[in-house]
Order: C-alpha cells, then sequence, then structure tokens
C-alpha cells in the first residue's frame, strides 16, 4: 500500500512539475483587436479552444474601439502583434512605421451602412450624420468609398468610438446612419433599420481591399519569430474550426458580441463562411487598391505613395515558413 501510495505521489509530482514547466514557458502576448463582429471570430474561437497555448502562447486578448489606436499601441511597444490592416496601415509605413502585414483574413470590403428606416438610398445621405469609429480607421475609408461612388454631397461624419458606442448613437437618434458589420447589421436591419450599402455594393462596384488580418512590429517580430507564427498558426486553426463546428462558432458569436437571437447568430455564421479565406497570403492586390484610393481622396500624401513600393507594407516570410511545413496543407485537407 506505502509502494502504491509513494508511486501515486511521484506520479502526481511529475505531472505538476510538468504543468508547471509548460506554464512556465509559456510566453505572455498581448494582444489588442477589433472588431467586436464577425471579423474576430476565428481568434474568439482560438482563445476558447485554447489554440493558442497549443502554440506555447498566452494571448491577453485586448478589446481596442478602432485599428488606428492599435497601430498606435504597437508603435509604443504595447504589443508586437495585432489585428487589423487597411487604412492605418498604409498610414503607418508612409509616416516611417514598422507595422507590417503578416497575414489575411478578410482581403474584401465587408461593412455595410445601416441607416435610420426613411433614408431609402445613398442620394438621401446628404446632409445626414454618419458614424464612423475614428477618422483614419476602416469604417472611415468605408465611408469614404460610398461617397465617391455615389458622389454623396454635404455629409457630415462623427467618430463615435467603439463599435458598441456607433451602435448605441444610431440607436439614441444622435446619428443617421453608422458603418458597421455583422452581427451588428442583422440586428439593426431586424429592429427596422435599413442597409442601403453592403458588402455586395461593394464587390460588384469593383471595390476590394484588405480589411483584416495579423500585423506586426516588424522589428520586434523578426527577433520573435516563434510567436508571429503560433498566432497566424492559431488564427488558421480557429479559421478551421470555425467551418467545421458551427455550434462552436456561434458559441463564441454569442459570447463576445452578446448576442443571443438564433436568427441573427445564424445569419452572422452562414455570412462568416463567405468572408475568410483559407489561404492567409497577403496579396499585393490587396493592399494597392488602399494606397491608390487614399491618395485620390487625400488621406495620405500621394506624392510619399508613389514613392513607396507595395512590398512595404507587407510580409509574407511567416505565412511562407507555415506553407513549406506543410502545415497549411494538412490542416485544409
Amino acid at each position: 500500500m506505502a509502494r502504491k501510495l509513494s508511486l501515486f505521489l511521484s506520479t502526481l509530482l511529475f505531472l505538476l512539475c510538468a504543468l508547471g514547466i509548460s506554464a512556465a514557458a509559456a510566453t505572455k502576448v498581448p494582444f489588442p483587436y477589433t472588431p467586436i463582429g464577425v471579423a474576430s471570430l476565428p481568434w474568439w474561437i482560438a482563445k476558447e479552444a485554447r489554440l493558442f497555448e497549443k502554440y506555447g502562447l498566452d494571448v491577453d486578448m485586448v478589446y481596442v474601439g478602432a485599428s488606428p489606436v492599435i497601430i498606435q499601441a504597437m508603435l509604443g511597444g504595447q504589443a508586437i502583434i495585432g489585428a487589423g490592416g487597411g487604412p492605418p496601415l498604409v498610414t503607418n509605413v508612409l509616416q516611417g512605421g514598422d507595422i507590417v502585414q503578416v497575414a489575411t483574413m478578410t482581403p474584401y470590403a465587408i461593412q455595410s451602412l445601416i441607416v435610420k428606416p426613411e433614408i431609402k438610398t445613398p442620394a438621401h445621405l446628404a446632409g445626414k450624420k454618419i458614424g464612423i469609429s475614428r477618422l483614419g480607421a476602416i469604417p472611415h475609408f468605408t465611408l469614404q468609398a460610398i461617397v465617391k461612388l455615389y458622389n454623396v454631397q454635404g455629409l457630415n461624419v462623427v467618430q463615435t468610438g467603439t463599435t458598441a458606442q456607433g451602435v448605441a448613437s444610431l440607436s439614441q437618434g444622435l446619428i443617421d446612419g453608422v458603418i458597421t458589420s455583422a452581427p451588428n447589421t442583422f440586428r439593426l436591419v431586424k429592429d427596422g433599420y435599413r442597409e442601403i450599402v453592403s458588402p455586395k455594393d461593394f464587390k460588384k462596384a469593383g471595390i476590394e481591399f484588405l480589411i483584416n488580418g495579423l500585423v506586426a512590429r516588424k522589428s520586434l517580430a523578426a527577433k520573435n519569430r516563434e510567436i508571429i507564427i503560433g498566432m497566424i498558426k492559431a488564427t488558421m486553426e480557429g479559421t478551421k474550426q470555425m467551418f467545421g463546428n458551427e455550434i462552436q462558432a456561434k458559441a463564441a458569436l454569442a459570447k463576445y458580441t452578446r448576442q443571443k437571437e438564433a436568427e441573427v447568430l445564424d445569419q452572422s455564421y452562414r455570412f462568416a463562411l463567405d468572408i475568410f479565406v483559407k489561404d492567409p497570403t497577403v496579396m499585393p492586390g490587396s493592399i494597392q487598391p488602399i494606397v491608390q484610393q487614399s491618395a485620390q481622396w487625400n488621406l495620405i500624401d500621394a506624392k510619399a505613395a508613389n514613392s513607396t513600393p507595395i512590398s512595404a507594407y507587407y510580409d509574407n516570410s511567416y505565412v511562407d515558413e507555415i506553407k513549406r511545413s506543410g502545415f497549411l496543407a494538412e490542416l485544409w485537407k
């Protein structure tokens, strides 16, 4: 009996030590992200399924209301990797920053313009107050695309802060419309608001641009390659689980977006299945339109943009390494 007890205690001690070593080996990774919407679903799944830990990462997901703030936080040394892409990334590079795109998740516009029901077409937007999270953020770029596409005159842009604050401002009548994405789009339409510009309209007009993915602080990422590799792998595993486990995906959506209605969750999940790519390689063609259109709309310095190669905005070496290892081929077979 004493021998069995001794063996049990020895085994228990070994397991506790192993767990201690494992915990100690996990690298703490602050991860600023946005939005509270479908675009963040693979990260939520990765967090809930403990996929980050699989790659030795103790990820602290910190919601930040706007992508420019994420870029600022990373440049300030608060994180080496975060969620993002689009105009803030381009602006950062042109201003001498070293934040680059290292993976793509959604390389096209996925936001909508949701307005009060009495506004029936883009032609009725003149003089109206439209909410965006922050000047220079992706919703601002989306709104600029709408203004140019439909030749809207006299529109008033209102910075609302986070996505939730923008939706609340619309509900309270403080603004006439808001740029947002699923599940907010489905929830608002169900409540009687009108979607007058959708991702389908952007696609039909040929307006496509990288809206979300992983961005990294180039100077620090090079010294911490295993973190970047692990984050990309966990993100892609989260994406794979999203496609393969509807119940799990909807549970994550419900938890993080606080949406409980089955119809809204179902619409959001179906939308998610249409927007995520299975190959996270950053394509130059998804960044080029951002640079060109930002210059045309005077959001960036056109001269600086013309003299900066597209390759300055991204680094595919991490995804290339993952591909060479056979990880993606195995994941999606």
